[in-house]
């Protein structure tokens, strides 16, 4: 009887871990068809042809154009841009988050899929401009898929002391893979009261979306000091990295530097 009852533990385990190395191997689909596509943007790039082409009333309109977009076009950009940050860095001093730097630690585990992620993330913020740095890592039995963003350049197009929005541009690379791809991100952050934040951000990389991410986060301020902030956070977060979905609940610390 209890060789018997042995056996069935045996088995019984046998099949429980096996049905975990299954449910867990969602990373290592994600790798090889993050290789797949990086050898089906090569097999399309080496098959591109170019053009050449002596006509000169093309050349004409062409340089014609590019006088326009820098005489008129960019200069009204480059107009609107510097009133746009005089007019933040104006009043710095009273709302001082728009000179600032900000570090955000974060993860998040999902005991059904048996897999977790880690985030590490530095923000420099200077007026109407701001740059991103991000490494982000999702993991399970399989291995990790790590990816390490560069928002460039991030454009605070509402820098109020209730309400942020951005939207940024710049690049994610792929480590394992060694892959790069173009990154668009825009984040908008409502201040409810002086403690409770809340914050929606989307991502997109790459051609066709191959990855996407959406978070939705609620910080809580406990210590705000004249220079320093801490805040906890919570919420949800979703990425679909090469047609496979990740959702995880997200717990994280931030610390602003003011």
């Amino acid at each position: 009887m209890e060789k018997r009852l042995s056996m069935k533990k045996t088995i019984a385990t046998f099949f429980f871990l096996l049905s975990i190395l299954c449910a867990s191997s969602q990373v290592r689909e994600v790798k090889s068809r993050a290789t797949s596509y990086k050898e089906s943007s090569k097999d399309s790039s080496s098959g591109s042809r170019s053009y050449d082409g002596d006509d000169a009333g093309d050349a004409f309109l062409v340089e014609l154009f590019a006088q326009l977009f820098t005489e008129v076009i960019f200069g009204g950009i480059y107009s609107g841009v510097y009133a746009a940050q005089y007019g933040q860095l104006v009043n710095a001093d009273i709302e001082d988050w728009r000179v600032s730097g900000e570090f955000k630690m974060s993860g998040g585990l999902n005991i059904g899929n048996v897999n977790f992620f880690d985030s590490q993330m530095i923000r420099g913020n200077w007026g109407l401009f701001s740059t991103q740095l991000r490494r982000m890592n999702v993991n399970d039995v399989s291995g990790g898929f790590t990816t390490i963003d560069w928002q460039i350049l991030q454009l605070n197009l509402i820098n109020l002391k209730n309400v942020r929005w951005l939207v940024g541009a710049g690049f994610s690379h792929e480590t394992e893979v060694d892959q790069t791809h173009f990154e668009f991100a825009t984040e908008l952050h409502v201040s409810l009261s002086d403690k409770f934040m809340p914050s929606l951000t989307y991502r997109a990389s790459g051609d066709g979306h191959p990855r996407e991410e959406f978070s939705g986060i609620l910080e809580y301020r406990p210590f705000r000091g004249k220079s320093t902030e801490v805040a906890f956070s919570g919420g949800y977060l979703y990425q679909q990295l090469y047609g496979i979905d990740f959702h995880f609940p997200s717990v994280g610390v931030v610390l602003y530097l003011k």
